[in-house]
Order: structure tokens, then C-alpha cells, then sequence
């Protein structure tokens, strides 16, 4: 299961989440002085509307939440100059480049508005507010939907993200359901003698690792979740 993502080289939010200017009632957030976006997940375009150059993205599979909610996302982002590379059907990898900053619509400045949806691409993709601005169907706080890649360098940004690295591998979610670690590690065919769990251990933030029964129940917990690093 692939965990959502935000891929950017920096993170200056120049409008934040029901902002006073046109975010009002929407959880959407805009980012300046960026040269990229990344897909957070491997996702098929659903939606273009070519006034603004919107795009809805949603995940072809279950993704994991920064909070940890597991469900498809959708995330909706708009302005970029030109998306003629981009079409409907079209199926992007998680870390590809496939959005950049713009001023394509009603604008004041280059950047890129960004919204995510918890479930799967609805309607229209969107809905006008009691504001009379566009908000993507199901809307969900963006810091807790998406991870924040560890080597994005923030330069404005009143939020607390919690930060990945994309580069981090995990073990196989097990569907185990006694209480050996070793017994889950086993049916996953992994290495289970001591040696190995006392490395896992160490990668997963236990570093006196002695086989404890609380010991092995975290690291079990982990597995079972999907959370634990190699």
C-alpha cells in the first residue's frame, strides 16, 4: 500500500486552508515558489477543465493517510500554464513530475491550488460553496491526508506535517492474528531469528532490543499495520 505524499522541492503556502481571500470554507491550500509537483500515489486522471487547467487525480488503489486512514484519494490541483502532456485515462506513477505552478485562471500570482477528497473522483469533481468558491467533493485536511516528503524544504507554512521519507521501505501488511512476531514474520517468509528482529528493531526506534514481550507486540503492530521499515 502506498503512502500519499507530498513531492515538492519547497513549501511556501501563500493562501492556507479557508483562507479570508478565496478559501473560504475550503480545505484547498495554495503553494508559491515551487517548480514541481510530484503525484503523492499512482493515480489515474479522472477530470480536466481546461478554464483553470484542473486536474482530479485518484488513486487506483487504497492509500495510506498521514493520519492513517486507509481509503482512495483524489487530489485536485489547478493553474499550471500547460497541461497538454496530461489527458483523461491517463495512469501517473507515485514521484513522477506531472503538475508545475502557473497562473492559468482567475489568479493574482503563479502557484499551484491544491485540494485533496477522501474516496474515490465523485460528480463533477467539485461543488460551489456558500461562498461561491469550488471545493472538491469530500474534502479533507491536507495535513492530515498527505505525508510531507523529509527533504522538502519549508519556507512558510503555519502547519505541522508529518514528514516521510519517500525512500523508506516497509514489510508487507500482515493479516496474522495471534501474538508471536516471529509466527508473522514467518508466514511472510521473513528472517525471524533474533539477529534479524534486533535490526528491525533498531530501524523501527527500538535500540536495546531484548525480545520483550512489549517489545515484540510493537513491532507486531507495526506489521499488522503495514508500518514497519525494513
Amino acid at each position: 500500500m502506498e503512502k500519499a505524499i507530498l513531492s515538492i522541492d519547497k513549501l511556501y503556502i501563500s493562501q492556507e486552508m479557508n483562507g479570508s481571500y478565496s478559501h473560504r470554507g475550503d480545505y484547498a491550500i495554495d503553494i508559491s515558489r515551487l517548480s514541481y509537483l510530484k503525484a503523492p500515489f499512482t493515480g489515474r486522471i479522472k477530470r480536466i477543465y481546461e478554464s483553470c487547467n484542473a486536474v482530479w487525480l485518484e488513486s487506483l488503489e487504497k492509500v495510506e493517510y498521514a493520519d492513517g486512514t486507509m481509503d482512495y484519494m483524489t487530489v485536485m490541483t489547478l493553474h499550471d500554464n500547460d497541461i497538454s502532456d496530461l489527458k483523461v485515462g491517463q495512469v501517473i506513477k507515485q514521484g513522477e513530475i506531472y503538475y508545475q505552478p502557473g497562473k492559468k485562471g482567475k489568479v493574482t500570482g503563479s502557484h499551484i491550488h491544491i485540494a485533496v477528497s477522501k474516496g474515490k473522483f465523485k460528480g463533477k469533481g467539485w461543488y460551489k460553496n456558500p461562498y461561491g468558491y469550488w471545493c472538491i467533493y469530500h474534502q479533507y485536511d491536507i495535513t492530515k491526508a498527505l505525508y510531507l516528503d523529509k527533504d522538502v524544504k519549508v519556507v512558510k507554512s503555519s502547519y505541522h506535517w508529518n514528514r516521510i521519507d519517500k525512500n523508506e521501505s516497509y514489510y508487507p501488511k500482515s493479516n496474522y492474528i495471534g501474538v508471536s512476531i516471529v509466527n508473522a514474520l514467518n508466514k511472510l517468509q521473513i528472517d525471524s531469528s533474533f539477529s534479524n528482529r534486533k535490526k528491525i528493531a533498531i530501524s523501527n526506534g527500538i535500540e536495546n532490543y531484548r525480545g520483550t514481550s512489549s517489545q515484540n507486540l510493537y513491532l507486531l503492530g507495526l506489521l499488522k499495520q503495514g508500518k514497519l521499515k525494513k
